[in-house]
């Protein structure tokens, strides 16, 4: 009889993009293999995500998983509390149940807070800590969640903690666009709304208060207005615009903004977006002010394909720019040196193209044929 492992994440789309190498290698080891889309609320308190762990933990007391690994916050925790009920049911009614030995690995896809000592913390924080309980294995992807994970012993009763660089990025995906030809790059570029001549920054991201797009729109529109003072001809830099990929509960909101700004003829919308490569590719840098990662997935596909990098002073981003040798960081919520940085690099040809070396060097060590077979070995080594 074949072994069984449940992977758990909050979206199906989550699984599809970092995942699916990790369940075809264990296919391919003979396991049976589950990937479950948690419908988990973003309210935590939430009674969806009551009922949520109850289904869950029906399903656990119906089939006979040896592993279960949980990704991401919410999906993590909900998880994990699923297990507890299992196992409590399992001991109130006197059953035999198949989770008797399931092995709970949990990868953390960044947490959600500071270790400081506001509310926000510790609402996040209590759950991990009833959570790191039951968890034999713990994965980290930043060296600030790995301190905080260490210091809370979040990695169960023998502390089991592992720093791992990401779920790994296809960089032959990117390495293929760069020698696309430019007349194919003109037809990606037209099919976005970005002009042959055009300087693009862009940022694929969910349109959300964590991404704080809000803070963007206003540099890249000071940016602007700093450069047609610049301008003999006092008319803003026709060529240069601001590619918002994604979607989410705020585009609205950014479009108004982008409005009320007077900068909408700069700033396009594309949508979600499923070609990013294509889309990176007809684009000249990205940058990404967001207020709390993990391991940010937008941010390593830029470097791969070598765009130059401005982004927020905050963990996660840190684990993959270092200021001034593959990008540039500001202090979150510095507006004035955000705009800086936008001139900085429109402006700039020698620091993009160092910028652009660095980073498709530095990005090998996230690549999805170093990660693999790193992360497939501390399931081995755990199981």
């Amino acid at each position: 009889m074949s072994r069984k492992i449940l992977f758990t994440a909050s979206t199906k789309s989550h699984i599809e993009n970092f995942h699916l190498p990790y369940l075809h290698s264990f296919e391919e080891m003979g396991w049976e293999v589950k990937a479950l889309a948690l419908p988990v609320s973003k309210s935590f308190f939430s009674f969806k995500n009551l009922q949520v762990i109850f289904s869950t933990s029906r399903l656990l007391l119906s089939e006979g998983f040896d592993v279960i690994s949980s990704q991401s916050t919410l999906a993590g925790i909900v998880t994990r509390l699923a297990v507890l009920l299992a196992r409590k049911t399992r001991l109130s009614k006197k059953i035999s149940s198949p989770d008797k030995q399931v092995k709970i690995f949990h990868t953390a896809h960044g947490y959600l807070f500071h270790d400081d000592n506001t509310l926000k913390k510790w609402a996040y924080i209590l759950p991990e800590i009833l959570c790191g309980k039951i968890t034999d294995v713990l994965m980290l992807m930043n060296q600030e969640d790995l301190e905080i994970a260490r210091k809370y012993k979040l990695g169960g009763k023998r502390n089991k903690i592992y720093y791992i660089d990401g779920m790994g990025i296809d960089l032959t995906r990117f390495q293929q666009i760069q020698t696309a030809p430019p007349g194919i790059i003109n037809e990606w570029k037209n099919s976005f709304g970005i002009k042959e001549n055009d300087f693009a920054f862009v940022y694929a991201a969910e349109f959300s208060k964590r991404k704080n797009h809000e803070l963007l729109l206003k540099g890249f529109a000071q940016a602007l207005a700093v450069l047609k003072k610049s301008e003999r001809s006092g008319v803003l830099p026709d060529n240069m615009k601001l590619v918002l990929a994604g979607d989410g509960v705020l585009l609205d909101e950014t479009k108004a903004l982008a409005h009320d700004l007077g900068i909408s003829s700069h700033v396009l919308f594309p949508g979600y977006v499923r070609n990013i490569p294509e889309l990176y590719a007809c684009c000249q840098a990205t940058v990404t002010t967001s207020r709390i990662e993990g391991l940010p997935f937008n941010v390593m596909e830029a470097m791969a394909i070598g765009l130059p990098v401005i982004a927020s002073d905050i963990k996660g981003h840190r684990e993959l720019i270092t200021h001034g040798e593959n990008g540039l960081l500001f202090e979150l919520g510095d507006q004035k040196e955000l705009t800086k940085q936008i001139i900085e690099i429109y402006k700039n040809t020698a620091i993009k193209e160092k910028f652009s070396i660095t980073s498709m060097d530095k990005v090998k060590q996230f690549s999805i044929e170093k990660v693999l077979p790193d992360i497939m070995s501390i399931y081995h080594k755990n199981m």
